[in-house]
């Protein structure tokens, strides 16, 4: 059964080449397609939780299945991965989109939406979509249940409202979709485990793999394999079928170590077995290719405050490793007491390339889960979540609909809120700049349209907050989380104790470099006027080239530790975080701020023009709470002083910081030391999120012209890592120009 995984590597990938038994169901996608179109017509007068668990149930009932003998995690079925006959498919599909796009059609925008929303996209303003993308499933209930435990706990809370005379109609519908998802998942499971029955004797694993999903049909899981098995087919299910989706996998380490000890006292498995059953289990997240990386995490602290990491945990970053993979992505929560062994594991990882995975500041995520009115016991548990985030376990969800560029306000302050691409008005009057006679009347205008923005994100983001369960009903979520169960209301639906709505606030640096160079340049030294810097930018430097040069080679930028520059990034941050956390959503939450900036740094770039940090149109805009690229020029130290001088505790949904070594810097023992103590020094000051890359821009600009020669070369990109020669020629551009300037610590 084992010392197979890199033989048969290469038989693993079941999602493109599917080979589906036709005797156990619907092998044809689009077959498949309309009887679930025809199931949700025929109860079309139906409430749409009713609809969604019914569409659920026919597929679950009717696909086709597949198990790869040769494979511990080799299940598949037809509808979620699967191309119809004839056809490429490269994307996982998610066969009920259909109805959430014609449940939002239905709705109708108010006028104060439509307004919020004209232009702020096209301008590189602001991003906004109804976001199902950030929710963790209630792992405890999942494994400590089963899929039968979670059903007859909805059936027990469903009688109780019953018997107490408070069961509502919507929430007899809410109860009803939530047992007709479970009983179907329960007939699924019992479907594979017939189908893996017919293959017992094609692989020695085989009669194991059966007993398990004979076991998590309806139960509990007993083994750190079936622990594994049940993750990844409730993760399966709610991502691709509810549309919700699972950004967590949970704390593997911890969670799995009770069945890992039972399993080595009991004779089922060796520590060697369990890193092979690992990578098997890690190369199916590789194969399904998730957008930004599937996360789990690894860590956290027990009731005397002693750290949780375990021989599990080694294990598991070994296996990792091995695999020479980008995803699933892997968190560290980091406690003073974190053993040093295991970051300096990771860090060397990270030092040979290995870099999917990202530190996060399990301290400072106590201190925000306070500050948030969590309970003590609450913040005990906090999870790892998304991209490098602190969320309460079980009870909570959070929407992440608006992101808002904080850079586009100085475009706006110096053009009266009109954006000079498009013509477009998307800010408020603040009058023409010549009228700035100081650096403070400046300033005043920049906030002024900032707020503009974030209110015209706080209109979109409650249309979105109030109409989530008319978009998309989340059964089967909803019946993972004890609180949304017991009050019998959907989990996006105020179900939930914590029920917070995340903005994001990015690109703070580029923000606050910019306003340092009007304030030093036009107000201070008076070396050019407000006009004569407004003209340039809108000619993106073209006949300034002078003036753009002192001003992108300025040293007074965030990211070297200067209190003038750092100061301002503090106080505009400080600003608009109050500003945001300040106001009440739409389901009963708060508005919290993530300072991430994801891909949209990028996805701006074009659409902003020329910044006074002597940025030009099309350049990259700052990225997470990094300084600009190139501008920390006083090293990685200074710029991690500069970082954690901003309060993130403000920023309660994540703010990691980015940053590139040179090899050179971390050769060798005193290296890897060098790496820790940066990592503890950086914890130590409060920062929340820490990654990045050690590269050598004479590798990058290798295997930009000969990728055939590193199809593994990792770079870590924001919140996820990928390979380097799979990514668009810019984004390359991107990390060699931050290696170039790395040439040590």
């Amino acid at each position: 059964m084992w010392n197979r995984f890199d033989k048969e590597r290469h038989l693993l990938n079941l999602y493109d080449n599917p080979h589906f038994d036709p005797a156990t169901g619907i092998d044809d996608y689009v077959l498949l397609r309309t009887g679930i179109r025809e199931t949700a017509e025929q109860y079309a007068g139906c409430s749409h939780p009713i609809i969604k668990a019914k569409t659920i149930a026919y597929l679950l009932d009717h696909t086709a299945l597949e198990v790869n003998p040769v494979d511990w995690f080799g299940f598949n079925f037809c509808g979620w991965f699967t191309a119809k006959k004839g056809e490429e498919l490269h994307e996982p599909r998610k066969p009920l989109q259909f109805l959430s796009s014609q449940w939002y059609g239905e709705l109708k925008e108010p006028a104060e939406f439509r307004e919020a929303g004209a232009h702020i996209d096209e301008t590189g303003a602001v991003i906004f979509w109804c976001d199902y993308d950030h929710s963790v499933p209630d792992w405890d209930s999942i494994i400590g249940l089963g899929f039968g435990g979670i059903l007859e706990r909805a059936r027990h809370y469903h009688q109780k409202h019953r018997d107490d005379g408070t069961l509502t109609a919507d929430m007899e519908d809410y109860y009803v979709s939530v047992e007709t998802v479970y009983e179907a998942i329960i007939r699924f499971m019992k479907r594979f485990a017939v189908c893996a029955k017919s293959r017992i004797h094609e692989d020695p694993k085989m009669p194991i793999v059966v007993e398990c999903l004979e076991t998590i049909s309806e139960g509990a899981p007993k083994t750190l394999y079936q622990f594994l098995t049940l993750i990844y087919f409730y993760h399966l299910m709610q991502e691709y079928l509810d549309l919700i989706q699972v950004r967590t996998l949970g704390n593997l380490d911890v969670d799995g170590y009770p069945f890992y000890c039972k399993d080595l006292q009991e004779g089922r498995l060796t520590a060697e077995h369990t890193e092979e059953l690992f990578r098997y289990f890690f190369e199916k997240y590789t194969l399904q290719g998730h957008q930004h990386g599937q996360p789990l995490y690894f860590g956290g602290f027990d009731e005397n405050g002693d750290s949780l990491i375990n021989d599990l945990s080694y294990i598991m970053l070994t296996a990792y490793d091995k695999s020479c993979i980008v995803n699933p992505k892997l968190f560290v929560k980091v406690m003073p007491n974190t053993p040093d062994a295991f970051l300096k594991k990771a860090l060397d990882m990270i030092r040979r390339g290995h870099n999917s995975l990202v530190f996060i500041n399990e301290e400072l995520g106590c201190k925000i889960s306070r500050k948030l009115g969590r309970t003590e016991e609450e913040t005990k548990r906090l999870v790892g979540t998304g991209c490098n985030n602190f969320a309460s376990r079980g009870k909570e969800t959070t929407p992440e609909h608006m992101y808002v560029n904080l850079a586009k306000g100085i475009e706006l302050a110096f053009n009266d809120g009109k954006d000079p691409r498009t013509g477009a008005f998307i800010g408020c009057h603040t009058g023409e700049v010549s009228n700035f006679k100081t650096f403070e009347d400046f300033k005043a205008a920049y906030i002024a349209q900032t707020e503009c923005l974030i209110q015209k994100a706080f209109v979109i983001s409650d249309f979105y907050d109030s109409h989530l369960l008319d978009i998309n009903p989340a059964p089967m979520y909803s019946g993972s989380m004890p609180g949304s169960v017991e009050c019998g209301r959907d989990a996006y639906y105020n179900g939930l104790k914590y029920n917070n709505t995340v903005m994001f606030l990015s690109c703070h640096a580029t923000a606050a470099d910019s306003l340092m160079m009007v304030k030093k340049y036009v107000y201070d030294q008076k070396i050019v006027t407000i006009e004569q810097l407004r003209d340039a930018l809108l000619a993106d430097w073209k006949g300034y080239e002078e003036l753009r040069g002192m001003l992108l080679n300025d040293p007074e930028k965030f990211g070297n530790d200067m209190d003038s520059v750092d100061s301002l990034a503090v106080e505009m941050l400080n600003h608009f975080t109050t500003l945001v956390t300040s106001r009440k959503n739409k389901r009963g939450g708060h508005f919290v701020v993530n300072g991430e900036s994801i891909w949209f740094s990028h996805f701006w770039a074009e659409k902003c023009g020329a910044t006074p940090d002597g940025r030009a149109r099309g350049d990259l805009l700052s990225k997470n709470m990094s300084a600009s690229i190139g501008q920390d020029r006083r090293g990685i130290t200074a710029h991690i002083k500069s970082v954690t001088k901003i309060d993130a505790t403000n920023l309660a949904y994540g703010c990691p910081f980015d940053y590139m070594l040179h090899p050179s810097a971390v050769k060798g023992e005193d290296g890897l030391n060098a790496m820790l103590g940066l990592l503890r020094t950086f914890m130590k000051r409060g920062g929340y999120g820490y990654q990045g890359n050690v590269q050598d821009a004479a590798i990058l600009h290798d295997a930009q012209e000969h990728p055939e020669n590193y199809p593994n070369l990792q770079v870590r990109i924001s919140g996820w890592s990928w390979f380097f020669t799979q990514m668009e020629r810019k984004f390359q551009d991107e990390f060699i120009r931050r290696a170039e300037q790395e040439i040590g610590i």
